[in-house]
């Protein structure tokens, strides 16, 4: 399985949460936010971590519904609500939301497992 390490490693999907990162910031700047922590150490923070699953990851693996809404959701709302497009943000959320109702169609049974 994918690990936090693997997302910040992989070209393709470091581009993608620091695209993620920066619609996510320009939203918490609209609403008066600021972040201390550069978007770049941000990564190389998460990096750090190391092989480490993600809540949602950890989630579908254990047959639990994935907090969607609550993660990913509240920001494309967010956005919707201060004018900030989230084009990133909306992809993941789309593809993430497939994810969870073909899990819940297949009442959690759904198998994630390598090739």
């Amino acid at each position: 399985m994918i690990k936090v390490v693997d997302i910040c490693r992989f070209s393709l999907s470091r581009a993608l949460a620091v695209a993620m990162m920066a619609e996510a910031e320009v939203i918490a700047g609209k609403l008066g936010i600021t972040f201390a922590v550069s978007l770049e150490r941000r990564i190389a923070g998460a990096e750090k971590v190391g092989a480490h699953k993600t809540s949602m990851l950890q989630d579908v693996e254990h047959g639990r519904a994935i907090e969607l809404d609550a993660l990913v959701g509240s920001v494309v709302e967010l956005g919707r609500l201060t004018g900030v497009a989230t084009p990133a943000i909306d992809a993941i959320y789309a593809c993430a939301s497939l994810l969870a109702r073909t899990r819940a169609e297949a009442r959690g049974t759904l198998q994630v497992a390598p090739a």
